[in-house]
């Protein structure tokens, strides 16, 4: 496939680069403050627009990180005392807890257990006890790959008048989502998954509500980085300076969505889905338990459970032996977890293979139960 590095990445992030994002990194400099970076940052922001599908609200690419999006989102629209709520189907659901105790929101939990999405009967019944200023909540959790039902969890947020923030580092690009639809107050990702550029770069997207409300804030948004209404007037017209952006992720962002364009987001999802096919069903052929529940599994990422102790000597195998590198689970779940991301630019061919690696390799260094290497036996018979 062209672009794929001689070691494929089956992580949740970053992902292989097409040949042209790398040489797109690899250009000469450009000054930020000139003509040529300018006109080719205006394009950055309207294709940005293109991939969270959003017209009617507004569009934000500046330097920074997933967490930067989760962090602007907090403080631009919260402010000290604001009641907020968070929901959790993995880590990175709480880290928008902790990110909302720092700036000292009066911040709840509906914390699920791993695999388990969260529920639009559950957060109305929520919202009905108690008023909040925001819920928070993931798109695709990378530490589960729990896909939430967004579209369920924003209304019940617009019903009860509530603003709603959506992380969605590891869905745009691969996973259905139209920001104009969802309705949604904040959308945000990163550069580095399912839009396969370098990480560097983070792209949010906000209504007009939510602007309007930051807008008129009463108190100042204490940050200087990470206050969208900074950088609503940079968006406008780049030529403003607010600080110095890393020109070249910025080029190559440019380059991965003109990719996007070019495919067409409909079958860029499609695509996804069928490598999500294509993971989910190899590995429920093994036996292998899949952390997300059934109906809310990722398109762009997959965790399952391995023999406890295992994920370490599994991801240093597959590495030596077939150059792939996978994720193991985060934190407690670091020996008994193996995360495999599956996005960006990978066919279904380069996965099926990716995935035959996968299979021998956790049957070589016993990371699955004997039934399941017993199951394995048979399909190689047949």
């Amino acid at each position: 496939m062209d672009g794929m590095e001689e070691r494929l990445l089956l992580i949740p992030g970053p992902t292989n680069l097409p040949r042209r994002v790398r040489e797109a990194m690899s250009g000469p400099q450009l000054p930020h403050v000139g003509s040529e970076f300018y006109d080719r940052f205006k394009e950055i922001v309207s294709l940005s627009r293109l991939v969270f599908r959003n017209e009617k609200g507004f569009q934000f690419v500046f330097t920074g990180t997933g967490t930067t999006g989760m962090e602007s989102s907090v403080v631009s629209l919260l402010s000290h005392g604001d009641r907020s709520l968070v929901l959790s189907t993995g880590y990175f659901g709480k880290r928008f807890y902790i990110l909302n105790q720092i700036h000292r929101a009066r911040v709840d939990l509906i914390d699920h257990r791993d695999g388990q999405h969260a529920d639009p009967d559950q957060l109305r019944k929520v919202l009905r006890k108690k008023k909040y200023k925001a819920v928070f909540m993931t798109h695709v959790d990378t530490s589960t790959s729990v896909q939430n039902p967004v579209s369920e969890l924003v209304a019940e947020c617009r019903n009860a008048g509530v603003y709603s923030v959506v992380d969605s580092v590891c869905g745009i690009g691969g996973v259905e989502l139209d920001f104009d639809r969802l309705g949604a107050d904040i959308v945000f990702t990163a550069s580095q998954k399912a839009l396969a550029a370098p990480p560097g770069a983070v792209l949010i997207a906000a209504s007009r509500e939510a602007m309007e409300y930051m807008e008129s804030r009463k108190d100042k948004i204490e940050s200087y980085y990470m206050n969208l209404m900074r950088w609503k007037p940079v968006m406008e017209d780049p030529k403003i300076y607010l600080a110095t952006p890393a020109v070249q992720v910025l080029l190559a962002l440019r380059e991965a969505l003109l990719i996007v364009k070019e495919e067409g987001l409909e079958r860029r999802w499609e695509r996804h889905r069928r490598l999500a096919e294509i993971v989910h069903g190899r590995l429920e052929a093994l036996g292998i338990r899949l952390v997300a529940e059934e109906g809310y599994r990722a398109n762009t990422v997959t965790s399952f459970w391995v023999k406890d102790g295992t994920a370490g000597d599994f991801a240093k195998a597959i590495l030596r032996e077939h150059n792939i590198v996978v994720a193991r689970g985060l934190y407690e779940n670091r020996d008994k977890m193996v995360r495999i991301g599956h996005f960006g630019i990978l066919t279904p061919d380069i996965l099926s293979r990716a995935m035959d690696s996968v299979e021998q390799t956790l049957l070589k260094v016993g990371s699955v139960q004997q039934q399941a290497s017993a199951l394995a036996k048979r399909r190689a018979k047949r």
